[in-house]
This record gives C-alpha cells, sequence and structure tokens, in this order.
C-alpha cells in the first residue's frame, strides 16, 4: 500500500482552504472573448450575453472537413466525440484551452451491470417523478426518462472502454442513513477510479477517465483542436448549421460538419451578468464560484443566435455547495442581493461545511434543521440577516462526524467499500480523530476559515457577536445541548443520531455562504438533442450537450440523488452522438419522440 505524504497533502488546496483553478481542472485560461462591435444592433437594448458580435466569415483563412464537429473538451464532449467516433464519424473536438477540463467524477445511473451484479434495483418510475416534482413541473419529462432508461447502459459503455486501458468504474454502495428509516432515493453511484485501491487518497474522476478518453479518442481516428475557441455558427440559407468558426493564433478556421455540430461549453458559471439576466439570483449568494472559469456561456449565447430557445424558467437553478468560507473574508464574499454584490469574491472554502453541525444566524440564534441536502441548508441560511451562517462545533467532533456518516462529496470519513479518493486532488477522508485534525481542523484555524477559542464566551465574541446577538448564541448552545441530552429535537426534529452536544473545549465556528460549481440552465432540445427554436422545431444540425442543455432540473438541484448532473450530461452527450450518426438509442423512450 502507498504511504501518504501528509506533509506536502497539507501544504496543498485543503490545507489552505482554496481551490486553484489549475489545469488539472480546468485547462489554461481561455482567450478573451470577443467584443462586441458598438454598432451591433442589439447592444442598445438588448441583454449583455445576447448582444451577437459581428460575422466574421469574411476572414476566415482556412476549412476542415468533418462529420461532426464538437465544442468542449469536458465530460461530456469527449463522451460524445469517443461514441461518435465509434460510430464511423469523422470527429473534431474544438478546445478553447490547451487541455480536456477535468471537472467532477462521480455518475448517478440507473440499472447499470455493476448494480445489477450488487442488487441494486433502481425504481426508474419513482425517480422520473421525484425529479418532475423537484423541478415544480418546470422540466422536459423526456430527458429526464432518456437519462433514466439509457444511463446504465452508458455506464456500462463507459467502464468497457475504462478497462482497455486497465482503468474501473466502482459503485458506492455505502447510502447515508436517513431518518425516517424508510426515506427513498438512488442508493448508488458510481466513479472512474485506478486500481489497485489505496487506503485512502485514491484518485478518481475525471482525472482518471478523462486522459483514457483522450487517448480512445485519437485511437479511434478523432482530432481533437486545442487553443481554439467556437466563434461562430455557420448556417445555410434554410438555417441548417453546416460548420463553425473558430479563433485560434493562426487566426480563423471554418470547421464544416456535414452532421452537424454539437455544443458542450459547460455552462455560464463564468459569466455574472448572464446569470443576473437569466435570472440565476442564487450565484449572488455564492462567495465561491471556483468552477466557473472559462464557462461564460458560449455554447448558449451560439445557439440562441441561431434561433435556439433557452430555459422558460430558469431562477435560481444552480448546483450549490454550502461550503463557501468567508471567516477572515471582509467584504463576506462579495455576497449579497445589491447589484454591486455579486459574489464569487473568496476563494476558501471548509469542505467540513456541510456536515450538520449546529447552525446560527448573525443574530446569534439557530435557524433550521441542519440536517438536510446542500441546496436547502443554502437556501435557509441566504434568508438569513446578511445572508450568510456560522456553522459550530467542539473539540469531539471527530466522534460527531463518525456518527453523523454523511455520504458522496460530503463523507470525511474512510470507509470500506466507499468512494475515499482525493476528489480532483482535495477530498480526503479521515480515518482517525488525529488525521481529522491534522488535515482539516488545524489547517484552517491557522488559515483563517476556522475559528478556535477556549470559551464560548471567547467564540461568540471572536464571531463579531454585539451583547444581544452573544445572549443569544450562548442561549441557543444551552439549549441545544439540551436537546441533545434529551435525545430529541423538539425545535426542527434533526435526526437524534446526528443531535451532538456542544460541550468539549475547545470550540470552534466557521463563517459559511454557498459555493457555486454549475449553472443548470440552457438550451431547450428534443429527443434527438437538437436544439429547438421557440416554436418547438428543431433548428438542423444544432446539437446541445452537457450543462448547454436546458429543461432537465429547474429552481434546485436534487442532491439526493448523487451525481445526477454529471449523470444527465454524459448519458444525453452519448446519446446525441447516436442521433448525429443516424442510430437507435439503446433504449428508445417513445414519449421522448413526441415531445416536440
Amino acid at each position: 500500500m502507498t504511504a501518504i505524504d501528509r506533509r506536502s497533502f497539507l501544504t496543498g488546496a485543503l490545507a489552505t482552504g482554496a481551490l486553484a483553478a489549475g489545469s488539472a481542472m480546468f485547462g489554461c485560461s481561455p482567450a478573451a472573448e470577443p467584443e462586441a462591435p458598438a454598432e451591433a444592433p442589439e447592444a442598445a437594448s438588448g441583454p449583455k450575453w445576447s448582444v451577437q458580435p459581428a460575422s466574421v466569415a469574411d476572414q476566415v483563412a482556412s476549412a476542415e472537413d468533418f462529420d461532426i464537429v464538437i465544442v468542449g473538451a469536458g465530460n461530456s464532449g469527449m463522451i460524445a466525440a469517443l461514441r461518435a467516433a465509434e460510430n464511423g464519424a469523422k470527429v473534431a473536438v474544438l478546445e478553447q484551452t490547451n487541455a480536456p477540463t477535468m471537472w467532477a467524477g462521480d455518475i448517478d445511473a440507473c440499472d447499470s451491470q455493476l448494480m445489477k451484479d450488487a442488487g441494486f434495483e433502481a425504481d426508474k418510475e419513482f425517480i422520473i417523478h421525484d425529479l418532475v416534482r423537484y423541478a415544480s413541473g418546470k422540466c422536459n419529462e423526456s430527458l429526464i426518462r432518456l437519462w433514466a432508461y439509457n444511463s446504465g447502459a452508458f455506464v456500462d459503455w463507459y467502464q468497457a472502454n475504462l478497462q482497455k486501458k486497465g482503468a474501473d468504474v466502482m459503485i458506492d454502495i455505502h447510502k447515508k442513513k436517513f431518518y425516517p428509516d424508510n426515506f427513498y432515493f438512488t442508493n448508488v453511484y458510481h466513479t472512474a477510479y485506478q486500481p489497485p485501491l489505496q487506503e485512502t487518497a485514491n484518485p478518481m474522476g475525471s482525472e482518471v477517465a478523462m486522459p483514457i478518453l483522450v487517448e480512445l479518442f485519437g485511437e479511434a481516428g478523432g482530432q481533437i483542436f486545442f487553443e481554439h475557441k467556437a466563434v461562430e455558427l455557420v448556417q445555410d440559407e434554410t438555417g441548417r448549421v453546416t460548420g463553425i468558426i473558430a479563433e485560434s493564433a493562426d487566426g480563423y478556421t471554418q470547421f464544416n460538419a456535414a452532421n452537424g455540430v454539437l455544443l458542450a461549453t459547460g455552462g455560464f458559471l463564468g459569466n455574472k451578468d448572464m446569470m443576473d439576466e437569466w435570472g440565476v439570483v442564487a450565484h449572488k449568494y455564492c462567495s465561491n464560484h471556483i468552477g466557473g472559469e472559462g464557462r461564460n456561456g458560449d455554447g448558449i449565447k451560439l445557439a440562441t443566435w441561431a434561433g435556439g430557445a433557452k430555459d422558460n424558467s430558469s431562477a435560481g437553478s444552480m448546483l450549490i455547495f454550502d461550503r463557501g468560507c468567508i471567516t477572515s473574508a471582509p467584504d463576506n464574499g462579495g455576497i449579497g442581493h445589491l447589484p454591486e454584490q455579486q459574489g464569487g469574491t473568496s476563494p476558501n472554502f471548509w469542505w467540513p461545511g456541510s456536515q450538520p453541525f449546529l447552525r446560527v444566524n448573525a443574530l446569534g440564534q439557530r435557524f433550521c434543521n441542519e440536517d438536510n441536502t446542500y441546496d436547502f441548508c443554502f437556501n435557509q441560511g441566504v434568508e438569513q440577516p446578511g445572508h450568510f451562517w456560522w456553522q459550530v462545533f467542539d473539540d469531539s467532533s471527530w466522534e460527531d462526524v463518525v456518527s453523523f456518516g454523511t455520504t458522496i462529496c460530503s463523507r470525511l470519513v474512510a470507509v470500506e467499500g466507499a468512494k475515499n479518493c482525493l476528489l480532483l486532488g482535495q477530498f480526503f477522508p479521515c480515518r482517525n480523530d488525529e488525521e481529522w485534525h491534522e488535515v482539516y481542523v488545524n489547517p484552517n484555524v491557522e488559515n483563517g476559515n476556522v475559528i478556535k477559542c477556549d470559551t464560548l464566551e471567547e467564540l461568540a465574541d471572536a464571531m463579531g457577536f454585539d451583547a444581544e446577538a452573544k445572549a443569544n448564541f450562548l442561549a441557543t448552545v444551552e439549549r441545544y445541548n439540551g436537546l441533545a441530552a434529551a435525545g430529541e429535537d423538539t425545535d426542527f426534529h434533526k435526526a437524534p443520531f446526528r443531535l451532538t452536544a456542544i460541550d468539549q473545549p475547545p470550540y470552534y465556528a466557521s463563517k459559511l455562504a454557498g459555493w457555486a460549481l454549475a449553472t443548470l440552465s440552457g438550451i431547450r432540445v428534443n429527443d434527438q438533442m437538437q436544439a429547438i427554436d421557440y416554436e418547438g422545431k428543431a433548428i438542423e444540425g444544432l446539437y446541445m450537450a452537457g450543462l448547454d442543455v436546458g429543461g432537465f432540473f429547474n429552481g434546485n438541484y436534487p442532491q439526493l440523488y448523487g451525481g445526477l448532473c454529471m449523470g444527465r450530461c454524459v448519458t444525453l452527450a452519448w446519446l446525441a452522438a447516436d442521433a448525429m450518426c443516424g442510430k437507435e438509442y439503446p433504449v428508445p423512450v417513445e414519449s421522448a419522440k413526441n415531445a416536440f
């Protein structure tokens, strides 16, 4: 078993509490986005994101011919590229950076062979209706059905390809214990890994899969054009998309696409104006927007300029962690409701921020059942004064996190058979109290993400409470400890096994807001993943994938379904490749064919 060099690990991002937007995650910084000319007709009245630059068609210096051109070398783009190449298509991938994007890794799916072998069965119809309910019906149920009935086949294909290069896919069979016990949700998710597994700190997800996907794509005859930024779709007199123009250091090149263009550019988390104008206001309360670099909505812009319809309702549709740390940020990470407050100014994070420790607001008062999904906890925190909250715990916190037993990407405790890994170099599940303090607590006290005091009175002062809020806080902790002693939360009814007293000094607090991971709104599509216009008609030759696809989520991300964001992105991208190659889906969904 390979030993972990903790000293070198603690000099990394987890110790500093910040995620580096380095090449391992996002590639290098994207090329500058071309500015709209002053004379653009929409400039005077249209939203900033919708202003279409002047055509550069007359500046094209060369042309390349392909069957399929895919924009974006992320998870969705490379999955679609490999599938299309396997189908016999001549495929080009355009990527604006100099490396593929390695971000995310867990895949939610129904009825993969791995699940069947382990004896797990997903109730697909329950899941479909639950996801529709979660979106308040503001979604395209046909897309959800296509994912539910084809995701297992996708994972089987994904695993078979990774195994060609010595990697594999594992399922995490350890689900969070719910209260009451009969609470239902999908209990398995899939992650790529490199055998053999170490006890801790395994590379997983895209950092394992992406190099293999790129290698297999090349072996299948595919070509990736790095540092090529897509700037303009090419359409014929009927409106059919026949290619795309990209800008590189050598000028403009036109990539002709006989079967069509697939846009998979990763959403628009890096475009605050676009989020504001689409009504995705949740980003204003996220102190951390890591993951937005290069994700400027380019694919969505291109599709709308070609006549594509965006989601009818997109307010709040984001994937958010409740772990953005603003303890030492002088501007609270820029969060707030005012126009100049747009969040994302603090790179720090506190990974254990999702643990269901006591939470109090700026008035020192408890305000929620802390044992909830990230999005619900975030939304409840946003409603508090200042739009932030404090997480409070004591020196027995290791015993607490063991008792909490959280899973998926909030897991802190190493469990045999579970996903014990570094998530893109940041996630370290611990084995004992010593590791917990060495890896998480002590470094974050040193860097200011967590406050540590010997008494609760000193902690209240360090948290900046005035006399009234301090009195509230001390009374809140006293009552919370009483509820824990009684074994029943009569205030918010948190599960008894997650109700742990705060009575062992020293005491700790971290001031938190949201951490924005991805936008979830996009362009509406039909069952073939073709972009549609506002009349529901397909834009021939134009396909969407990944975070550029709308209609699957709305309002919040259903975080009880671990890995669903990537699961739907890659499954639908895989299906898009089949559609572009004229192939039938592994599991046709008749209702989806009738949607548009």
